[in-house]
């Protein structure tokens, strides 16, 4: 076992195992990848039995969708603060894509928990109302006004392209650069930043109509 990883076996206490549990997790996947956890290693970590994981998550992707609503609640919060401090929409729109790839560097199983590992997380009501509340911020960034709707998706994604467009572009190149479809040195990112940064900026330069209309 990886001591970095290890979390001190502690007396079992109601009211704290199922923090003890995420923290264990995400302090794995700090060096480790998902496939890496069970709940077997989980439990020990923590001090706790198998049976009393179960008491609290049906099983291991139970609190991969914990982790995974923790960091979308963060996420909105990160996006309000980018919203709040951007000087200009083409600076949001810069961050917003750029917050994709630093959380897929710094995060990169959690980044693949929160954006596609989990199929059925969406219809988690929890997972999904946590996700909502980092879409309803993107929404926001893009046009202003809160018109995300998650009681009416069909008229939210009608509305509201151009943020599903840079959501797709952020998750996108996070993912093609950190699995290396877009091959970058790994001590080089700054220049993993500056792609990600000029590529948003030719959208908004109007690059896309151009090429389009020649």
């Amino acid at each position: 076992m990886n001591p970095e990883t290890a979390v001190p076996a502690r007396r079992y206490h109601k009211g704290n195992v199922v923090e003890d549990l995420k923290f264990a997790a995400l302090r794995i996947l700090d060096t480790e990848r998902v496939e890496d956890l069970s709940v077997r290693r989980l439990a020990r970590e923590v001090g706790v039995t198998p049976a009393n994981f179960y008491n609290h998550f049906e099983g291991l992707d139970g609190l991969l969708m914990a982790l995974g609503i923790d960091a979308y609640h963060e996420r909105a919060l990160l996006l309000a603060h980018i919203k709040r401090t951007s000087k200009t929409k083409a600076e949001a729109f810069r961050r917003l894509a750029l917050s994709y790839l630093e959380l897929a560097l710094a995060k990169p199983q959690l980044f693949r928990i929160m954006y596609g590992l989990l199929p059925d997380a969406q219809r988690d009501p929890n997972f999904r109302d946590a996700s909502d509340e980092s879409m309803a911020e993107i929404v926001e960034i893009v046009y202003g006004e809160r018109l995300h709707d998650p009681s009416n998706l069909d008229a939210t994604r009608e509305r509201c392209k151009v943020a599903y467009g840079l959501v797709a572009l952020g998750v996108g190149m996070a993912r093609n650069i950190v699995e290396g479809v877009v091959p970058f040195p790994a001590e080089r990112q700054a220049d993993m930043r500056r792609f990600v940064e000029s590529v948003v900026q030719s959208f908004i330069d109007g690059e896309l109509s151009r090429l389009a209309a020649s």
